[in-house]
């Protein structure tokens, strides 16, 4: 939604080959072997001859940060840290320098507090209204939801920044209302599923098709979502 979409480039078997930034989830280096993991994927890991200083030189400097001496992570997919792990988006757990801990909360309070800025401006706002336009008046409930994650406690927020007349209808409130506040502020209380769901399709680019809980108690709503931009997820409903 922002231009093209950054890479970078490597060379495999001597053939160039280009990785997107935003698919990099950590790469990690063992043997003068730097392994690049992309989430989303089930192949193995990207295996390259590259040190870590010379990877960091690649990335851009405010999305990746260096842990330890032999790791860099992706902080859009940073979750928590538990001991000496760091967890990542599914789970992933990486060993880290604890003598970083603070230089790294520091890193990713930065990352975030940037990227919630970013996507929070009206001229981010008037693209999606004007991309998503011909979905007002559409029979169907339809909203876009941005993934962002929360500088005071590190979990995932997920707010409404496009939704269509039928969708406000089926939650019961004006469009102007829903738009930029909670996926939590309106369905009360909702089952997890839901969060697998937006950090399966907004940040891994999955198409979900799911029946999940409704607003309602022992109701259910079918579920159709997918990636339009890197952080987004685009969701349209029917009854179940």
């Amino acid at each position: 939604m922002e231009g093209t979409e950054k890479t970078i480039t490597v060379r495999i078997n001597r053939k160039e080959r280009q990785i997107p930034v935003n698919s990099i989830m950590y790469a990690q280096v063992s043997d003068k072997l730097c392994a690049i993991h992309l989430y989303g994927e089930d192949t193995p890991p990207i295996r390259i001859f590259l040190t870590i200083a010379a990877l960091m030189e690649m990335l851009p400097k405010d999305q990746f940060y260096q842990i330890s001496r032999s790791c860099v992570i992706s902080l859009a997919h940073y979750q928590q840290m538990d001991g000496g792990d760091i967890i990542l988006t599914d789970n992933v757990r990486i060993p880290y320098s604890r003598k970083n801990r603070a230089q790294i909360r520091s890193a990713v309070s930065q990352y975030r507090t940037a990227y919630a800025e970013s996507h929070n401006n009206p001229q981010i706002q008037r693209q999606l209204m004007e991309e998503f336009h011909s979905f007002d008046r559409f029979p169907l409930p339809f909203c876009i939801i941005e993934t962002i994650a929360r500088e005071d406690n590190g979990m995932r927020d997920y707010l409404f920044r496009y939704v269509n007349d039928a969708f406000a209808s089926y939650v019961s409130l004006p469009a102007y209302q829903l738009i930029n506040s909670s996926f939590f502020s309106v369905f009360q209380n909702p089952e997890p599923q839901w969060n697998l769901v937006f950090t399966q399709c907004s940040l891994q680019a999955q198409k979900v098709s799911a029946l999940l809980p409704g607003m309602e108690k022992n109701t259910a709503v079918q579920v159709f979502c997918y990636q339009p931009h890197y952080g987004f997820c685009a969701c349209m409903l029917m009854e179940g």
